[in-house]
């Protein structure tokens, strides 16, 4: 057995509280952040909803609705709370609005960029290389992220962020476009689009004639008017709503 010297005992005696100092550093760090992380309605704004004058009313419910935005992920749950914690029939009925509105977004909205498109594939280059699938920009709609950074028609996206949509096309005869594989960038495309929030940047990688480009986008919110299953998605979302409802109702009940 080997015996330690007295100057190693020392040494590992501070070793010890070192370590001890660490940890206890580490734990009043996560017990602060953890304190920083925690969010709740802003109860003047919320004590506003019942003010006699209408200015102060609506001014209280914007601030909660920015408050809600930027709090997103936990914001639903908590105007719940506030529902149905409040007999004044102005405070309840403006909190179950903005749960709904706020729910909506975080569970359904979809990104959108502003652009027709159709699905091509390229020209073979030499040497053998296959075609490649893209995505071509037929038309961008006004007022939207897509001619916000000058996308044009005729633009021919290869990738978006890390999606390769110019994967080769193999058994190509005679150069001919085969449109069922086209479409498959299109396909990719929009369901990835479709896949980000209102706010999210993407990056585009484009090709402009004989220049590569890339454009980075904001996304912006899906306008009904240009959802084509607007009836399907309101539908989904009464379906999700009364679900949603009937959980934190559950989650919520009194011991």
């Amino acid at each position: 057995m080997r015996i330690i010297p007295k100057m190693d005992m020392t040494r590992l005696r501070q070793l010890m509280f070192i370590v001890s100092g660490v940890m206890l550093t580490r734990l009043v760090t996560s017990s602060v952040m953890a304190e920083v992380e925690y969010i709740e309605l802003p109860v003047a704004q919320l004590e506003q909803l019942t003010s006699d004058e209408f200015e102060k009313r609506e001014a209280a419910y914007a601030a909660i609705q920015k408050w809600s935005a930027e709090n997103i992920t936990s914001s639903p749950e908590l105007l719940y709370k506030a529902w149905r914690a409040n007999e004044d029939p102005e405070v309840q009925s403006r909190c179950y609005q903005l749960m709904e509105e706020v729910l909506k977004r975080r569970e359904f909205s979809k990104g959108f960029l502003g652009i027709q498109m159709s699905g091509v594939l390229l020209p073979n280059k030499p040497k053998g290389q296959a075609g490649r699938e893209a995505v071509s920009v037929l038309n961008v709609l006004p007022d939207t992220p897509a001619q916000q950074v000058g996308l044009r028609g005729g633009d021919m996206i290869l990738r978006v962020d890390g999606l390769d949509l110019s994967a080769p096309v193999q058994g190509l005869k005679n150069r001919q476009f085969d449109l069922m594989r086209a479409s498959e960038a299109v396909d990719k495309f929009s369901t990835y689009i479709k896949s980000k929030q209102p706010d999210d940047k993407v990056t585009l990688h484009l090709l402009r004639g004989d220049k590569r480009l890339t454009k980075e986008v904001t996304l912006m919110r899906l306008d009904p008017a240009n959802d084509r299953n607007y009836e399907k998605t309101e539908a989904d979302f009464k379906a999700y709503l009364d679900e949603w409802l009937q959980k934190m109702k559950l989650d919520n009940k009194p011991n």
